[in-house]
């Protein structure tokens, strides 16, 4: 398709969504310079996808410096720009791969009726929250899209139509396509329960392409363990909690959630013992806390939490109003500043937030010999089958691998 086409269109459908005009002129300066791009290198103005990647490349160093991690935030949005050339030019929608919330996706009347059944379907489940914003996320999405290609009446949707939306999550990874799919199966088994819909399209919608393969989850090895941890200032209260969650995560292999809800009566501090009701998976947890664990826990809890009476919540934020830290806050961030100031090298995409933490965990647990249902059990994947004895062991010679006891001496 012709670019001068494609910016027509898109034109037309930033203007219906509302788009500031500021954020138009910025699109239409970088349709002018793919314009210009592709007439010099190509003597024509026909848009594909690898010619508007090779602009990137030409005019910013996009691919090169995206592979060496030196490519800034800001550049990274530009992918944004050819996505939805190429997107209007195959589905002739505007595809929002960003969705800022100044700019939310605004559903008709009668797909926002949908929208509100289906959460209130939602909140009769027992989904962990994050699940539930996620459906709710993925359903708006492919609402917006039906009503962009005119599908007035969710009953005229089709098998082509789902696959259709599929496509347009090509050059994503292949776990954010698995996500979406989760959520779009979701969204398809309530619609068919509720016999909104003749068949049952959730069996039968099948993976697009995508840019990426599955990879093997990142793990730390011991040494950048042990860097990043070092960097870490515990005399200052946010270095006291960043500590103690970290430690939590590499040693006990505790999901991000789960340190989030930490409550003070989920400690037995006189037999050394955690107990959780997983937030993911609803299953009870309990594991014995090497005292590696429970100084820096003591220490941040003595002497950094924020006087904050009317949580028993353990991790708090620390500027006010000193809350519970929110649900959709993964503390990722925290693991890349620490990174950073260690001096680990971030290329290769490492994984950089909490869960590779928790990798980590069982991969060393792993390097140790330790048997698979020990690690199971330790992970909390599996109901707990194994003697607290053999459980106990393996954890303190985790908690002695990653962290020497001497790092933890109480300050």
């Amino acid at each position: 398709m012709k670019l001068e086409m494609i910016t027509e269109g898109l034109k037309e459908l930033l203007l219906e969504n509302n788009y500031k005009p500021a954020t138009i002129d910025f699109y239409e300066r970088e349709w002018n310079k793919v314009r210009a791009f592709l007439i010099n290198e190509y003597n024509d103005t026909e848009f594909e996808m690898d010619k508007g990647l090779k602009y990137l490349e030409k005019q910013y160093g996009f691919i090169s410096r995206y592979n060496e991690g030196g490519l800034s935030q800001q550049r990274v949005q530009l992918l944004r720009v050819i996505h939805m050339l190429e997107d209007y030019s195959l589905h002739k929608v505007l595809t929002r791969r960003y969705y800022a919330s100044k700019n939310p996706l605004s559903l008709n009347n009668y797909y926002s009726d949908i929208y509100n059944a289906y959460t209130t379907y939602l909140e009769t489940n027992e989904l962990a929250t994050s699940t539930k914003n996620h459906y709710k996320k993925i359903s708006t999405i492919f609402l917006d899209y039906l009503s962009q290609t005119d599908v007035s009446r969710i009953e005229e949707i089709s098998l082509n139509d789902c696959n259709a939306y599929l496509k347009t999550l090509a050059g994503y990874s292949f776990k954010t396509v698995e996500q979406k799919i989760c959520g779009l199966r979701h969204f398809l088994r309530y619609l068919y329960s509720e016999q909104r819909i003749i068949e049952n399209y959730a069996e039968k919608i099948h993976m697009p392409a995508v840019s990426k393969t599955a990879k093997i989850p990142s793990v730390w090895n011991l040494d950048e363990l042990k860097t990043m941890i070092s960097v870490i200032d515990r005399n200052s209260p946010i270095g006291k909690r960043d500590y103690a969650m970290i430690v939590l995560a590499s040693v006990l292999g505790l999901r991000i959630g789960d340190i989030k809800n930490l409550r003070f009566s989920n400690f037995n501090w006189e037999k050394k013992e955690l107990s959780i009701i997983q937030h993911k998976t609803h299953k009870p947890l309990t594991l014995p806390i090497p005292d590696a664990v429970g100084w820096a826990i003591i220490d941040y809890i003595k002497n950094a939490r924020p006087s904050y009476f009317e949580s028993d919540i353990i991790f708090l934020k620390h500027m006010p109003p000193f809350e519970p830290i929110g649900e959709e806050n993964h503390m990722g961030q925290i693991i890349v500043r620490y990174m950073r100031k260690a001096g680990i090298d971030r290329r290769g995409k490492k994984h950089s937030g909490f869960h590779s933490l928790r990798h980590s965990a069982g991969s060393m647990l792993l390097e140790m010999d330790t048997p698979l249902p020990i690690i199971t059990n330790i992970l909390g994947h599996s109901d707990p089958d194994v003697t607290a004895v053999y459980l106990k062991i393996d954890i303190q010679k985790l908690a002695e691998c990653v962290l020497p006891l001497e790092e933890f001496e109480n300050d």
